[in-house]
């Protein structure tokens, strides 16, 4: 009796069928990989608006409980992070084609 190993056929069943191992690893490798790129582009957004706002010292404000700073942040953060998803997600990221 041979086994599964030395088949090739190694896979995971679930709800949703068969899946071979290189896969489930490639995927998992995938969505790694474009997680980092999407945490990366959320700090360079953050760092961007830090930047270009020298005014407001956000830390600071933070650490005063500014609940109105807080709000900024987490709106500027939260739109950066759906247009980081959507670009990633899109499957062709190049320009929309005009019949």
């Amino acid at each position: 009796m041979t086994s599964l190993f030395a088949q090739g056929t190694v896979g995971l069943t679930g709800l949703i069928g068969f899946m071979p191992l290189n896969e489930l690893v490639a995927g998992g490798v995938g969505a790694l990989v474009f997680g980092l790129i999407g945490i990366a582009l959320l700090l360079l957004g953050y760092w961007l608006f830090d930047l270009i706002t020298p005014k407001i010292d956000v830390q600071k404000e933070l650490c005063e409980k500014n609940v109105a700073v807080a709000i900024v942040i987490a709106a500027l953060l939260l739109g950066i992070a759906f247009i980081v998803a959507w670009v990633l997600a899109s499957p062709n990221p190049g320009p929309p084609l005009v019949p």
